[in-house]
């Protein structure tokens, strides 16, 4: 509490400021890997890979509201894309990490419960920002069944309906591959994420777990 031209005015102390991002970070569902994940550890020894990190960083100095990146397994999209989620939750940005494959799942589960299926999925419709990884990622390279789709354009659609919301999203597939699979959906991550958009042709030489 301080006082400012004669009134009293309440200020976050330092101490809550830290317990409320330890707070945020749980509840995002990213742990630890917050704190492995950051820009200062994602290495850019390569000219993509500085492309990657310097995409990143413009998406937060510029406040971006959609971020995408698809491609090469294996060539740091969940570390940049955990950086980013990390930088917002920083900035007391609420933040909820969806696994696609995992998440999905849940969701189709319990389709014909109403109330549960509203209840699950407007976490991640309604979510400040909503980190989803792997999206569209399916058992051996499968397509997407038309209820992953359906699922996936609802979450989407309701976030491209409210331009408050920030929706980062990483992918084993292009941005012209989520076109194919459906087009509703590919143009508006093309549409919103605009020049925040990454895509990582496909080479083994990208994947640095083999290294």
């Amino acid at each position: 509490m301080e006082i400012n031209n004669g009134y009293a005015v309440q200020r976050e102390c330092s101490c809550m400021a830290i317990r409320r991002s330890v707070w945020l970070i749980e509840k995002s569902g990213l742990g630890d890997q917050i704190e492995a994940c950051t820009f200062e550890n994602y290495n850019a020894t390569e000219k993509w890979q500085a492309y990657i990190k310097t995409t990143a960083f413009e998406f937060i100095k510029q406040k971006g509201r959609w971020f995408f990146i698809g491609g090469q397994v294996g060539c740091g999209k969940t570390h940049i894309c955990t950086a980013i989620t990390g930088e917002l939750i920083k900035l007391g940005k609420s933040s909820v990490y969806m696994l696609w494959m995992d998440e999905v799942t849940k969701i189709k589960a319990v389709k014909m419960d109403e109330v549960e299926y509203n209840k699950i999925i407007s976490k991640y419709k309604v979510a400040p920002v909503l980190y989803i990884d792997d999206f569209f990622k399916t058992e051996r390279g499968k397509s997407p069944t038309t209820p992953d789709i359906n699922i996936a354009f609802e979450i989407l659609n309701h976030r491209y309906n409210n331009k408050d919301l920030i929706t980062i999203i990483s992918s084993e597939r292009s941005c012209d591959d989520i076109l194919d699979i459906d087009e509703a959906i590919g143009s508006r991550i093309y549409q919103k994420c605009g020049e925040f958009k990454i895509s990582i042709a496909q080479d083994k030489k990208k994947n640095f777990r083999f290294r």
